[in-house]
């Protein structure tokens, strides 16, 4: 455990504010087409991202590779049980992959720090 939450982690490596990682964090996940179209989509209809806003904020709280993974696994069975043209065939949602691929990173290389700081981690 890396002890740091995503969302601080993610604030240290995109050198964002915290009143700014929702956002920033929500403009990273998306699918590269919906980035150019979120925007807009969220004046016509503010209700479409909600599920991805409430996923990026569980996603900012997890304090471990264990923990973001289950919130990502859980966003999975979301969208699986509602299904929604929008989400689905034109994927104007956040990509769970790429949630995921950043958290790895992110606990990966806070972990890396701790064990070659003393921080009571060690490889084995």
């Amino acid at each position: 455990m890396s002890g740091a939450r995503f969302q601080d982690l993610f604030c240290e490596r995109f050198r964002c504010s915290g009143a700014e990682y929702e956002k920033q964090a929500f403009r990273r996940c998306l699918f590269w087409h919906t980035r150019l179209l979120a925007p807009a989509l969220r004046l016509v209809r503010p209700s479409l991202f909600d599920w991805d806003m409430k996923f990026i904020r569980y996603l900012g709280a997890a304090t471990d590779w264990q923990e973001a993974k289950t919130d990502v696994n859980n966003f999975h069975v979301l969208n699986d049980g509602k299904p929604s043209f929008w989400r689905e065939a034109l994927r104007l949602r956040v990509s769970g992959r790429k949630a995921t691929k950043l958290a790895k990173q992110l606990f990966s290389e806070a972990l890396a720090r701790g064990a070659g700081n003393g921080n009571g981690h060690v490889s084995h």
